[in-house]
C-alpha cells in the first residue's frame, strides 16, 4: 500500500512537472535564480534555485525522512542548509530595495537554523556510542568547512543589503559563530578543531578569495567565542607566514577592486547585479526548463530508489518512519 502510493506520487509529480515545461515555452518571465550568487552555490556544491526548486526541495524532504542512516542523513540535511543560504542571497537579489527583504530573509534564517540544529542534535547523540568512527570524523570535515563558507556568504550578503538590513544579518552570523563554536567544541577536541581550521586555510584548490574570507571569519570567531580564542591564537602563531600571505592577498584583492572601478561609477557590488541580470535575460528559458527538469528526474530516482530499497529489505513500511 505505501509503495503503491509512493508511486501515485511520483506519477503526480511528473505530471506537473511536464505541465510546468509546457507553460514555460510560452512565456517569457525570467524566474531563474539570482546569478550573483553563482560562485557561491558552486563553492557549495549545491545548484542554485530554478523554477522546479519548490519541487525538488519537497522530494528532498521525502529522500531526508527515507534515509536513515545519521551520517547519510546529516549529509542530506548540510546539503539542504547549504540550499537555504544560496536563497538567503536570491533573496537580496531579488528584493534588494524591497521593504519585504527583511521578512524574507528572517524566514529563510528560522529555516537554516531549524535544519542545522537536526544536524547538530544527530550528531551529538551519533557520538556518544561512535566516537571513533571514521564517517564521522569524514563528516566532521565537510560540516567545519561548509559552516565557515556558509558564513562567508552571509558576510557578504551582510555587505550588499540596507542599512537596516545589515545590522539584523550581523546579529544573526554572531549568533551562529557562537553556536558553531560551542557545538564543535562538544563534537571534537580543540586540536581536532584547529587542525580542521588549518586545512581549510591551506587548500589550494579553493579560490584564494575563500581562504582570505575564511581567515576574516576566524577573526570574527576569535572575538565572539572566549573559549577557542587560545585555540585560534595558537592557529596564527603556528601558521604566521600563512596567515600574512593571507593578509597581503587580501590587501592585493582590495586594491584591485578599487583599481577597476572607475570614479564615480556604482561599487562593485552594486554593478555586479546589473552585468549580471543582463547575462541571465540572454539565456533562454527552455534551457533552464531543461536544467531543472533534469535535476527533479535525478532527484526522483534517487529517493525512489532508496525508498524501494528499504521496502525490498524491511519487507514492510520501515520502523523509524516516525522518526524524523
Amino acid at each position: 500500500m505505501l509503495k503503491k502510493s509512493f508511486v501515485i506520487i511520483v506519477s503526480l509529480t511528473l505530471f506537473s512537472l511536464f505541465s510546468l515545461a509546457a507553460l514555460a515555452q510560452e512565456t517569457a518571465d525570467d524566474s531563474s535564480a539570482a546569478e550573483t550568487i553563482k560562485v557561491a552555490a558552486e563553492d557549495l556544491g549545491v545548484k542554485e534555485s530554478g523554477l522546479f526548486s519548490w519541487l525538488t526541495d519537497a522530494i528532498r524532504d521525502v529522500q531526508i525522512f527515507f534515509t536513515f542512516d545519521p551520517i547519510k542523513k546529516s549529509e542530506l540535511q548540510l546539503e539542504k542548509a547549504s540550499r537555504q543560504v544560496i536563497k538567503a542571497g536570491e533573496a537580496v537579489e531579488e528584493n534588494i530595495n524591497e521593504p519585504a527583504l527583511q521578512e524574507k530573509l528572517a524566514e529563510t534564517d528560522e529555516k537554516y537554523q531549524k535544519t542545522i540544529e537536526k544536524i547538530n542534535t544527530r550528531l551529538e547523540e551519533f557520538k556518544e556510542e561512535n566516537q571513533e568512527a571514521p564517517e564521522l570524523k569524514d563528516f566532521l570535515d565537510k560540516y567545519t568547512d561548509q559552516q565557515l563558507l556558509h558564513q562567508q556568504i552571509l558576510k557578504k550578503l551582510e555587505e550588499q543589503v540596507p542599512e537596516q538590513v545589515t545590522e539584523t544579518i550581523r546579529e544573526n552570523r554572531e549568533e551562529y559563530l557562537k553556536n558553531f563554536e560551542q557545538v564543535m567544541s562538544r563534537l571534537q577536541t580543540k586540536e581536532e578543531l584547529k587542525e580542521r581550521l588549518k586545512a581549510g586555510l591551506e587548500d589550494n584548490q579553493k579560490r584564494i578569495e575563500q581562504r582570505v574570507r575564511q581567515m576574516e571569519i576566524l577573526d570574527e570567531l576569535e572575538q565572539v567565542a572566549p573559549a577557542v580564542k587560545e585555540m585560534i591564537g595558537e592557529l596564527k602563531e603556528e601558521g604566521k607566514e600563512l596567515f600574512q600571505e593571507l593578509e597581503i592577498k587580501s590587501q592585493q584583492i582590495k586594491q584591485k577592486i578599487q583599481e577597476a572601478r572607475p570614479a564615480g561609477s556604482a561599487s562593485q557590488e552594486e554593478a555586479e547585479p546589473t552585468a549580471q541580470g543582463q547575462k541571465q535575460e540572454s539565456q533562454p528559458l527552455i534551457l533552464k526548463v531543461k536544467e531543472n527538469a533534469v535535476e527533479v528526474f535525478d532527484t526522483l530516482k534517487n529517493g525512489f530508489r532508496v525508498f524501494t530499497s528499504k521496502l525490498e529489505k524491511d519487507g514492510t513500511e520501515p520502523s523509524g518512519a516516525k522518526k524524523k
